[in-house]
């Protein structure tokens, strides 16, 4: 088998790198990117799917079905009043953003 210098993989590995951005440069990445964006679940679906007592806020007695969100429920709880809100649960988006840039 032939032995390939360090130089020359890295210098192909570049080439293709470069070859394949001009392959895919036509491909619509917006709607890839929007589906990257989007919230996997939106405050309106978790009051859809948890808010039994119709108050618009969620309670750890309603996320208690859903262990992710039951753990997570004092960090999203910004103001300790028991209850998420919608703001509350944006600034806590917004913070798990700014954590990963």
């Amino acid at each position: 088998m032939k032995n390939i210098s360090l130089k020359t993989l890295s210098i192909t590995v570049v080439v293709a790198s470069l070859a394949s951005n001009f392959v895919f440069a036509s491909n619509d990445m917006s709607k890839a990117s929007l589906k990257v964006e989007q919230p996997v679940s939106s405050f309106s679906q978790l009051i859809s799917d948890y808010d039994t007592d119709k108050n618009n806020t969620l309670s750890i007695k309603e996320l208690a079905e859903n262990d992710k969100l039951a753990k997570a429920f004092e960090q999203l709880d910004v103001n300790g009043d028991k209850e998420i809100s919608e703001e509350e649960f944006n600034q806590y988006l917004d913070k798990m953003k700014k954590s990963l840039t």
